[in-house]
C-alpha cells in the first residue's frame, strides 16, 4: 500500500522587494527590507539582512536563492532559506515591466523552503519539509515590489 503526501498550509509570507542590483551572468540581487510571516498562533517581522540572489537560468526561467530573517514579538528568530523556480511567459511580461500585480495562477513560481527557528513552540519546523507557492507578485521598478506566497508543510 502506498501513501501519498498531502499539504497543510502553515504560514503566509508577505515581503517588500526592492529593485535589483544587476550582476554578471544574469544575477539579480534583491533586498527584502521588510514584510511579515503569519501562521496559526505566530507572527514575525522580516528584518535585514534578508534578500534574494536570483539568476536567469534561461530566457524564461529564474532560479531563486532566498534567505529571510524574521523576528517574533518574543525575540525568537525564524530563518527561512529556499531555492525555487520562476517561469516567465509572454502573458505576464507587460505586467512585470510596469509593476502590476501578477496572480499566482498566471505563472509558475514555486519554492522549497527550509525553516530554522529557536521559537520554543515552533521547534517542529526545524524537522519538517515545506513547499511554497506564490499567490501574488509585483516586480520592483520605480517603486518597491510586493510578494505574497503560502508555505505548506508536506505531511
Amino acid at each position: 500500500m502506498s501513501t501519498v503526501p498531502t499539504l497543510e498550509k502553515v504560514m503566509v509570507v508577505e515581503a517588500v522587494i526592492e529593485a535589483p542590483q544587476q550582476g554578471a551572468n544574469g544575477l539579480g540581487i534583491y533586498n527584502v527590507p521588510s514584510g511579515t510571516l503569519t501562521g496559526d498562533g505566530f507572527s514575525a517581522k522580516i528584518v535585514s539582512p534578508s534578500g534574494d540572489w536570483s539568476r536567469m537560468l534561461s530566457d524564461t526561467v529564474i532560479g531563486l536563492d532566498v534567505r529571510l530573517s524574521a523576528i517574533m514579538d518574543d525575540g525568537s528568530l525564524i530563518y527561512i532559506t529556499y531555492p525555487g523556480r520562476v517561469v516567465l511567459n509572454e502573458a505576464i511580461a507587460p505586467k512585470a515591466a510596469t509593476g502590476e500585480e501578477i496572480d499566482g495562477s498566471e505563472m509558475y513560481f514555486t519554492t522549497t523552503p527550509s525553516v530554522e527557528t529557536n521559537a520554543p513552540d515552533l521547534q517542529w519546523m526545524n524537522d519538517t519539509l515545506f513547499v511554497g507557492k506564490m499567490q501574488t507578485v509585483s516586480f520592483a521598478g520605480a517603486k518597491p515590489g510586493r510578494l505574497v506566497y503560502h508555505i505548506y508543510k508536506i505531511v
